[in-house]
């Protein structure tokens, strides 16, 4: 009897539930039971915010080092220190360098000294020369007046001979010491310099950031200079490394406006300007990023660097045009709602169809520009060069590495249109791709004099996550379904 009891419960329960899923949900359909809650197309702004974040840095950082190596014997300047451009920030030994220059100044003294034993050697070879010629020549007109041997000639231009070749010997010697000199002199000017540089000085006015060395420590430049001090030049004037994915990176353009929040001052917004989107990648995790570098002033000093800043860079905005929430555009009525009413066939949309740069895309915006139709057709035929040498320099890896093969086709295309287009063609192109880019075809639903969900195609601009620009398909005031519910009471 327990188990019919059970069995029969169980069977009661099981049709409870099937008419709750079931029935009860066809009776709100039925009756027309539901809550309808739509947004209506309004007149505001939409703006492309891309989010990134990235460190605090100042504009100009310098590593003070050593070109010497020493024992630190003073301190100048301490972490936060104001420095100007030549003060005296350290000290190193400078016993060592200074016996140096005096041993390179005595090796000077005995140079110079040698150099003018070998003026008077000359001195004296010039006149023994003299001597030795005009002795060859009286014996010579001796000679001639048969008044001397011959032997007493020869002995005499023997004579002179040698006296021609003592003046070239202390010539020669003079070359010499001529050039020990010099080399006396270049090693006591590099003794001077070696000298000179254990008073480290700051190359630039700025403040100190980082300092790493102590008094009477000692630091060797064997291999590297050591860094001492690192300072930051004007920290009034800060500039922030954003690291921002390659899906957004082709929206940013230098002069976009960007705001960014740090964590030691949550509360309060900063604000600044894209100054450099550089070209440079990198990958990590198979993610590839690019650095955009944003600009902003510090005029109270509050940004430190290092700090992390939590960037929002508008990439595109548009003011004062036709927007809708995109709670509307989500939007997809439920199997259990009202009857939906199709769009006439020519009327319908491709939902999710976007007209974005694709294969060609470049290409085709061309025609939208006024240029030259011999141009066009040289940038048309440069590009499909490129683009085939770079599909046959990836080779079967571009199956496999697609971000790269993306970079590179990018370049590739950016490459001939620079070197084929104006400043104002090019800037024209951009502007084109990046409107065009933006542009996406979707369906909404509104809701019919009758009850019933009527859907309509509208064509859309520039998105935020908020809102969506309109750019064809509704007026001001049209109202677009962003949620039916079944009233508890339809059943």
């Amino acid at each position: 009897m327990s188990k019919k009891l059970f069995f029969i419960a169980a069977l009661a329960l099981i049709i409870t539930s099937l008419w709750f899923v079931f029935l009860r949900s066809d009776t709100g359909a039925e009756t027309g039971a539901f809550s309808i809650e739509t947004a209506s197309v309004e007149t505001g702004e939409v703006a492309q915010i891309i989010s990134a974040s990235g460190a605090v840095r100042a504009l100009t950082t310098v590593e003070v080092g050593s070109q010497v190596s020493g024992q630190i014997t003073a301190l100048n300047a301490d972490f936060n220190s104001e420095v100007k451009a030549g003060e005296i920030i350290a000290q190193i030994d400078p016993q060592t360098f200074e016996t140096r220059v005096a041993s390179a100044r005595a090796d000077v003294q005995s140079a110079e000294a040698s150099l003018a034993v070998q003026q008077a050697n000359i001195a004296s070879a010039e006149a023994n020369l003299a001597q030795a010629q005009r002795d060859f020549t009286r014996q010579e007109a001796l000679y001639a007046a048969d008044a001397v041997a011959r032997s007493t000639l020869e002995d005499n231009e023997r004579a002179l001979a040698v006296a021609k070749a003592n003046l070239d010997v202390s010539r020669a010697q003079l070359r010499t010491s001529t050039a020990s000199l010099s080399q006396r002199k270049a090693s006591l000017q590099s003794a001077q310099v070696d000298l000179e540089r254990t008073i480290i000085r700051s190359p630039i006015d700025g403040v100190v950031i980082s300092r790493n060395v102590d008094v009477g420590q000692t630091v060797a430049a064997s291999f590297s200079a050591p860094v001492l001090f690192t300072i930051a030049q004007d920290l009034g004037d800060i500039r922030i490394d954003a690291a921002v994915v390659e899906g957004d990176i082709g929206g940013i353009n230098t002069g976009d406006a960007a705001e960014f929040t740090v964590d030691a001052y949550p509360d309060q917004t900063f604000r600044g300007v894209v100054e450099q989107v550089r070209l440079a990648s990198e990958t990590l995790q198979n993610v590839v990023t690019y650095t955009v570098v944003i600009e902003a002033k510090n005029p109270t000093g509050r940004l430190l660097p290092g700090m992390t800043a939590n960037v929002e860079i508008t990439a595109d905005k548009r003011e004062n045009v036709l927007r809708l929430a995109e709670s509307a555009i989500r939007f997809r009525p439920p199997a259990n709602g009202p009857e939906v009413i199709e769009a006439a066939p020519e009327n319908a949309g491709r939902s999710g169809q976007r007209g974005g740069r694709g294969a060609g895309g470049g290409v085709q915006i061309l025609n939208n520009l006024n240029i030259d139709a011999d141009k066009k057709a040289v940038i048309q035929a440069e590009l499909q060069k490129e683009i085939a040498s770079v599909r046959s320099s990836m080779g079967d890896r571009a199956q496999f590495d697609r971000a790269r093969m993306r970079q590179l086709m990018q370049a590739a295309t950016d490459k001939v249109l620079l070197q084929n287009l104006t400043d104002a063609e090019y800037k024209q192109l951009q502007d084109a791709q990046k409107a065009q880019a933006t542009i996406t075809r979707v369906d909404v639903y509104k809701q019919n004099a009758d009850g019933n969900l009527e859907k309509q195609s509208l064509v859309l601009g520039l998105q935020d996550g908020s809102y969506a620009e309109i750019l064809r398909g509704a007026d001001v005031g049209d109202e677009f379904v962003t949620r039916v519910r079944v009233d508890a009471a339809g059943g």
